[in-house]
Parts: structure tokens; C-alpha cells; sequence
């Protein structure tokens, strides 16, 4: 098991802001988003924020609790995001519609951190509670009584037709001159009826 490290703030430079975990995570967060996780190194995170590289040890233990800070920042800000649009909605109408494109936008707008927040929770402690809340979220939009197995089956084929989508627009899969927008449409239309399962 990885030693716990203690935390300590950083010795900014004179008119410098002090260095914390959490502004060292902030920074991240932003250089993944610029670069992407390929181009992400520690030696740049430390450039951007003023210090030496083998100082960023005195915040965070190695590049996988960078990796598992961010996955756990991007399941928050989806399930946010999710948790807002359904609680916010005048109508239940288009609970089905406006939750799948609140999901399909976040992989959109966040590339670099949206594959972060498919992996499992299951057998994650700390991050489990985020990856029940976006089955609760499922139950309430899907009207779902129970997490029970025949629930479990469909927001699998859920998870699997919006993933799939949103892989292949992503990858230009979609060449046809049909309307990709269309094809999403008829995707909710198929949940809202039924139909799908």
C-alpha cells in the first residue's frame, strides 16, 4: 500500500501565490484540458506553477492521483451538471431528452476527462457514492423503482447506445450527409416510447 505523504504548502516566491494541492489539481485540470492527457507532463505542471518539479511531491504522491483526482473532479461536475437539469426542469416531459444531452455535451465540452467517468466505481469506496449517484439519476429520469437486475440490463444498453454514439461522432464515423442531430433525436425518441428495451 502507497505511504500516505503529508501535505505542506510550498514556499512561493516573493508576490508568488502559495502552492496547495488543490491549486496543483486546478492546474492540472487546466493543462489537461489545453494539452490532453498525452502531452501532459509533470515537468510542464510545474513550470505553469513556479517551482521545481520534485517540489509537486510535497502535494500530491505521482501522476496516478493526479489521474484519479481528475476522474473523481469529472464524475462530480457530470453528476452536477445531470442533478441540475433534472431538478431544474418545469416538465417531466423532457426528463429523457434533456438528460441525454446533458451527457452527450459534457463528452463533448470535456474530451480529455469524459472516458474518466465510464470506468467503474463498484469497488472504489471513495469514489462509489459518485457512481451511485449517477444510477439514482438514472432511476428518477428512466422512472426505474428499483435498482433491481432488470433495471441494472437497461441502463447498461443505456450507457452502451449513448457511449457508442458519442465515440463515433467523435471519430467522424458519422460521413453520411443525414443529420447527426436527427439520429440522436430518434435515439431519445426510442427511450421516451420504450421501444429500445
Amino acid at each position: 500500500m502507497a505511504k500516505k505523504i503529508k501535505h505542506k504548502p510550498g514556499r512561493p516566491k516573493k508576490g508568488q501565490t502559495q502552492i496547495t494541492r488543490d491549486l496543483v489539481l486546478d492546474r492540472a485540470w487546466d493543462l489537461i484540458t489545453q494539452e490532453g492527457w498525452n502531452e501532459f507532463r509533470l515537468a510542464k505542471l510545474a513550470e505553469i506553477l513556479g517551482i521545481r518539479t520534485p517540489s509537486l511531491y510535497n502535494h500530491i504522491q505521482d501522476m496516478e492521483e493526479i489521474r484519479r483526482e481528475m476522474k473523481r473532479r469529472s464524475m462530480q461536475l457530470l453528476g452536477d451538471r445531470l442533478y441540475l437539469k433534472i431538478k431544474n426542469q418545469n416538465s417531466a416531459e423532457n426528463r429523457i431528452s434533456d438528460f441525454l444531452n446533458v451527457y452527450r455535451s459534457f463528452a463533448k465540452t470535456h474530451p480529455e476527462f469524459y472516458p474518466l467517468t465510464i470506468e467503474s466505481t463498484e469497488f472504489d469506496p471513495e469514489l462509489k457514492p459518485l457512481g451511485d449517484r449517477f444510477l439514482d439519476l438514472c432511476l428518477e429520469v428512466f422512472r426505474f423503482p428499483v435498482l433491481d437486475e432488470s433495471a441494472v440490463h437497461k441502463i447498461r444498453i443505456l450507457r452502451s447506445l449513448l457511449h457508442g454514439f458519442i465515440v463515433l461522432e467523435e471519430a467522424g464515423g458519422f460521413g453520411r450527409k443525414e443529420s447527426i442531430e436527427e439520429s440522436f433525436k430518434k435515439i431519445t425518441e426510442s427511450l421516451e416510447s420504450g421501444r429500445l428495451w
